[in-house]
């Protein structure tokens, strides 16, 4: 071991005369280690959340949304499907039909979003068929002679409606026919054929899925028109690259727009609120660097005799100066350790027990989600680290400004 870690290391465990630098090297540990830990945890939660959002989000929605520039419907669509299933980088593609309309039963009445799908294509494109609780996803495809077409209903829709699976509910299009008496509502009957849930409230309680032919002939819709194209994009591809390919391709007839960009705003809040988060915070590390300040000045002052003795041995300024930036140093790195072992322990207890829940219908997600990623300790680490060494830098110059003979004189 080096001279000058020794003597370091010396001075840190040397307190039996002096209380004072003995608290102020514990309160400096504690101070980093709550810092830290803190730091860790909220960046960690707030990763966390947006990752637990955007793929809860995107478990309903596909990569790629394809619709027509004047967001009429899309004629004959089977063309558009071909071209866009020859562009590289294009996993599956899957028609739909979005609608509004209001859904009748027994108990309630509610204001929906209607989406019709192709019940074998939409699995390739998103995930709904796993979000199933109750029923089947298969069962909206399959319907017998005179009876209504089936519908999936969200969890929170279902609640609200007391509609259960096999219970009969009335969809009322705002596409009317008219009638001899005028302007009349197209009612339509369907079965519940399953329940689902995404995780996500609002998708919970607004959003309904049935056949495209069901959606196609409840809105009306003639020469096998749809809404949009639905676009899976295959692993490691970049969705926004794609959307441009896909755009170029198509030319200006139809557009389209990758899911992340449609909801930019989102997720640039989400992620302006991490990165002020994490400057606020390191305020926590900062304000306990003062305490490395005190120790190392408290420690200059009592060891003036051995510096003046190191001096006059012929130890030089440098050397002196690096003794007590190695001091600091140790109380850095001991307090960034325990704080890693802190964040690591409670981001573990959290997500293993569930301690910590959340009201589903405001954060969209019913427990507090970390996401443990080593990069977050890394930089924290480095970054308590730096301003523990920049901390040690002033105190530490003092010490190769004491008067050598002055000093062991009054020794």
């Amino acid at each position: 071991m080096k001279i000058d870690n020794l003597i370091a290391l010396r001075y840190f465990k040397s307190r039996k005369r002096n209380s004072i630098l003995s608290f102020l090297s514990i309160t400096s540990i504690i101070g980093l280690m709550l810092g830290t830990a803190t730091l860790i945890l909220v960046v960690s939660v707030m990763t966390g959340f947006t990752n637990n959002l955007k793929e809860k989000m995107m478990g309903t929605n596909a990569d790629i949304i394809v619709t027509d520039f004047s967001l009429v419907a899309i004629r004959d669509y089977e063309k558009l499907e071909s071209e866009l299933l020859s562009i590289n980088g294009v996993k599956a593609v899957s028609p739909f039909v979005n609608a509004q309309a209001v859904s009748m039963s027994r108990d309630g009445v509610s204001g929906i979003i209607i989406r019709g799908i192709d019940v074998d294509k939409e699995k390739n494109v998103s995930k709904i068929a796993s979000f199933i609780t109750f029923g089947s996803y298969e069962d909206i495809k399959n319907r017998k002679e005179n009876e209504p077409y089936g519908i999936l209903l969200g969890k929170e829709l279902a609640f609200n409606m007391s509609a259960a699976v096999g219970d009969e509910i009335t969809l009322i299009s705002p596409q009317a026919s008219r009638g001899p008496f005028g302007l009349n509502p197209k009612m339509r009957k369907f079965i519940v054929k399953g329940i689902f849930d995404t995780g996500v409230y609002e998708y919970n309680t607004t959003l309904a899925y049935i056949n495209l032919e069901a959606a196609q002939e409840f809105m009306g819709f003639k020469n096998n028109s749809i809404t949009g194209m639905q676009v899976a994009a295959n692993n490691n591809v970049n969705t926004i690259d794609l959307a441009y390919t896909i755009n170029q391709k198509i030319e200006n007839k139809y557009i389209a727009r990758d899911w992340l960009s449609m909801n930019k705003s989102l997720f640039s809040a989400l992620e302006l609120e991490k990165y002020a988060m994490f400057i606020v915070l390191t305020l926590i590390i900062i304000v306990a660097s003062f305490s490395i300040v005190s120790m190392i000045a408290i420690t200059v002052k009592d060891k003036q005799k051995d510096i003046a003795i190191l001096r006059a041995y012929g130890a030089s300024a440098s050397f002196i100066r690096s003794i007590f930036i190695r001091q600091g140093m140790i109380v850095g790195l001991a307090g960034t350790l325990l704080g890693n072992m802190l964040a690591l322990l409670l981001s573990i207890l959290v997500t293993k027990y569930k301690i910590i829940s959340l009201p589903e219908d405001v954060y969209f997600m019913d427990r507090l989600p970390i996401n443990i990623d080593y990069t977050v300790y890394l930089v924290v680490s480095i970054c308590a680290i730096a301003i523990t060494f920049f901390a040690s830098i002033y105190p530490s110059n003092q010490s190769t400004k004491l008067n050598i003979a002055e000093s062991i004189r009054q020794d």
